[in-house]
């Protein structure tokens, strides 16, 4: 689109957290785009980005966890200083069901503040714990049906960093 011209779709902002635990991040089956992808979702009003990615974190995964915050975040007596964003993507988003728009994706890195059991249901359902040699090269996991689907690669490298990052710097 040209610069200056008004935008024909909506974008909506919304807020990812890699779960990362034990070397593993956690990938969910997205029914509706049919993908793998971590625990996500809109901002609610009033909501910054961490605190959607917290809660989406915990509402989708049953796990509390804390956002992995840059080496040399900024502390200072005030104003309040929020992490950044591993990485912000604009996400295409096209569903039979909803006009096309896009996701302004702010995307977290986040550690378990609790043990994990990775073989216990979790709220949203289907899902992989998944390790970085699993995610180092293109790979598929089975949908509910048994179709392989690809991990997208930005799910891939995303996950890998995101576990660097929690073993990296072990303490919120």
């Amino acid at each position: 689109m040209p610069p200056g011209r008004p935008f024909a779709f909506e974008r909506h902002h919304t807020a990812t957290a890699y779960v990362v635990h034990g070397g593993h991040t956690l990938l969910l089956w997205h029914h509706k785009l049919r993908m793998w992808l971590p625990p996500g979702g809109h901002c609610e009003p009033n909501e910054d980005p961490v605190q959607a990615a917290l809660r989406e974190a915990r509402e989708e995964s049953g796990v509390a966890v804390a956002v992995v915050p840059p080496p040399d975040l900024l502390v200072c007596a005030g104003p309040e200083v929020l992490p950044p964003p591993a990485v912000i993507l604009i996400e295409d988003i096209v569903r039979p069901d909803q006009p096309f728009h896009q996701h302004i994706d702010h995307v977290y890195y986040t550690r378990a503040l609790f043990p994990v059991d990775f073989e216990a249901a979790i709220p949203h359902g289907i899902h992989r714990w998944v390790d970085p040699a699993a995610l180092d090269a293109a790979f598929s996991l089975p949908s509910p049906d048994g179709t392989l689907v690809p991990v997208a690669e930005d799910v891939r490298l995303l996950g890998i960093r995101a576990i660097a990052a929690a073993t990296e710097f072990p303490r919120a």
